[in-house]
């Protein structure tokens, strides 16, 4: 009788075991459901195509700015102002966004990296150290 009581009591250990196992196992992710997974190129086709205009993401971070946001250019003569919205539409930002430095002053002016870029371009053209913007991009014509 009491090789039953061991055999039974172990029993029970084992099933405890067992079941302390298989509630403290990770939750499985939920499933995903095929049709959500993965969207077909026809429907990215058709999603873009509502979008009205012409959707390039380099033109518009190379978008020509006539004007640099947070930065007073009204102490700079007229061919100083020229060179200095010349550099500031060739140069990349280097925050990672992609933008010049005109487009990412336009499109994020709390950008912690393109505003002291162009204030440092702003003071070389003030001061005289950068002259000309020879063989940098040109206004375009319009």
């Amino acid at each position: 009788m009491t090789v039953w009581i061991g055999l039974a009591a172990v029993v029970l250990l084992l099933a405890g075991l067992a079941v302390g196992v298989w509630q403290a196992r990770p939750p499985r992710p939920a499933s995903v459901p095929t049709s959500l997974a993965e969207p077909d190129s026809d429907v990215v086709e058709r999603a873009l195509s509502q979008i009205p205009g012409l959707v390039d993401s380099a033109a518009i971070k190379s978008r020509w700015m006539d004007e640099v946001k947070g930065v007073d250019v009204s102490g700079l003569r007229p061919a100083q102002r020229e060179i200095f919205v010349r550099f500031a539409n060739a140069e990349r930002c280097t925050c990672g966004c992609g933008y010049t430095l005109a487009a990412c002053r336009t499109y994020d002016v709390t950008c912690p990296v393109s505003l002291p870029r162009v204030e440092m371009l702003l003071d070389s053209v003030r001061t005289g150290s950068i002259r000309s913007a020879e063989g940098l991009r040109q206004r375009p014509p319009g």
